[in-house]
């Protein structure tokens, strides 16, 4: 495709709006309670960032709000809701850019109806552009070589703790590697650059396996050119997975069995188990019912809907988020893929353990992805090995703080190496010892560039002050 003018690409999405947030900038007002506060521009967001600006610390950056811990919360603070900002400003042959909240589903649509795509996948797909980049987001890439999307973004401006606005470029590959993943701690992103490509589709192959042969196969597919995403029931002890190659393909790709698909995966299945949970006041029973429709679930939505696909037709038949329930609680780690097999046989004692002595267990499938060695950011997980993601899911449940806590303690005996905004209740010395030098380097720019701590919450202070 020949390359078009900026005004003829230049694409906005319309802006969502949010329940008491603090819309206006301009002008002389009061001074800013503490609570969320959403810029509708560059200006703006300059104004809330710069120097003495009445806005309460500590200044936290929001997209989606997806993060499963205490990242994005700014008591007393101020917290600035990106999700205005949703402009797609630019497109090439090479590159798209668009603004800090616009939603990686919509970016993705807006692509695809162009024939290009950003290379790798996600799993969350309203997560904004900002939050993708500077938090992590990864997923089944079919491309084997592409662990978290942020990886394909080549620039981004950032509005800095002292209110400047500063261009990163991969011409500074050690500052862009900081800013990947930084989680908000550096400033708050503004716009992202990323290298597109020509849309791929994919071939889909699905299995179900015991973890012995899973075992086997993960640690063969380590260094492969393939996707893996798998569900465990660990009390059935069978794991169910998805293998993905980039592929031409003769059949048409349709979008109803990804629609059946997704929904079945994240509205049908929660929502069922979370009313068993609600209505079957005996536990043995209620569980039983739990482990067999997951069973018949995976059989029925994973294994045999879909046999090919791209990034298109996926993300805009995955759920919007909304369900008729309470969100589902999750909490994600990630672990050496050639220890796989003795780590989910290990979680699967602990789980029945758990429950032996607490009564208590997670209702839905833990969720793996496979994630290739990335050194496009400073704090990637997969900096030194390709890894395992864990996601541990569960319906809403007193008992699940409890739970987190206990399986971070699990998490850590076994090597797991956290994600920041996602891993709960990872302990500070830890993680300290797991990112090493890396993180020592993260924190000394970080004060560097923030010596008043204006983007440090409490949660993110215990790790990176």
């Amino acid at each position: 495709m020949a390359e078009q003018s900026n005004s003829e690409w230049r694409g906005s999405v319309q802006a969502r709006k949010r329940p008491n947030v603090n819309q206006g900038i301009a002008g002389k007002q009061a001074k800013p309670k503490p609570g969320i506060t959403a810029p509708t521009s560059l200006k703006q967001l300059l104004e809330i960032m710069r120097p003495f600006s009445q806005y309460p610390t500590p200044i936290r950056p929001m997209g989606a709000n997806s993060t499963s811990t205490q990242c994005n919360s700014a008591v007393g603070g101020t917290v600035v809701d990106m999700t205005s900002l949703n402009k797609i400003t630019d497109i090439t042959e090479r590159t798209v850019t668009a603004e800090a909240g616009v939603t990686l589903r919509e970016l993705t649509d807006f692509l695809a109806e162009r024939g290009y795509e950003i290379a790798g996948s996600i799993d969350l797909v309203n997560r904004t552009v900002g939050g993708a980049v500077a938090s992590g987001s990864f997923g089944p890439s079919h491309d084997g070589e592409t662990a978290f999307i942020g990886s394909q973004a080549i620039a981004m401006k950032v509005v800095t703790a002292e209110g400047k606005l500063m261009e990163v470029t991969e011409a500074r590959e050690s500052l862009m590697n900081m800013f990947r993943i930084s989680m908000g701690a550096l400033g708050i992103v503004y716009d992202v650059t990323f290298k597109i490509r020509p849309a791929e589709n994919f071939v889909l192959k699905q299995t179900k396996m015991d973890i012995t042969t899973f075992s086997r196969a993960a640690t063969a597919l380590a260094n492969q050119r393939i996707g893996l995403k798998f569900f465990f029931l660990p009390f059935k002890g069978r794991i169910y997975t998805e293998l993905r190659r980039a592929q031409d393909v003769e059949k048409p790709v349709r979008e109803l069995p990804w629609r059946l698909k997704d929904w079945g995966e994240t509205t049908v299945l929660p929502a069922i188990c979370g009313k068993l949970g609600r209505i079957v006041p005996i536990a043995s029973l209620r569980y039983s019912l739990v482990d067999g429709l997951n069973d018949l679930g995976q059989s029925m939505f994973t294994n045999t809907l879909t046999e090919c696909g791209n990034n298109a037709v996926q993300f805009r038949n995955q759920a919007n988020g909304k369900s008729e329930g309470p969100p589902l609680e999750y909490t994600s780690w990630c672990f050496p893929i050639n220890e796989i097999g003795m780590l989910l046989t290990a979680y699967q004692t602990f789980a029945r353990d758990y429950y032996r002595d607490n009564k208590f267990r997670c209702d839905m499938p833990v969720v793996g992805f496979r994630l290739p060695m990335d050194r496009s950011a400073l704090l990637s997980p997969s900096f030194d090995q390709p890894m395992i993601a864990l996601r541990v899911v569960s319906n809403p449940h007193p008992l699940w703080e409890d739970f987190v806590m206990d399986f971070a303690e699990f998490a850590q005996r076994w090597g797991g190496v956290p994600l920041l905004n996602q891993s709960r209740c990872a302990e500070q010395a830890y993680t300290s010892g797991v990112f090493g030098t890396r993180l020592d380097f993260f924190k000394k720019m970080r004060r560097q560039m923030d010596p008043d701590g204006r983007m440090l919450n409490p949660f993110l202070a215990q790790y990176l002050r």
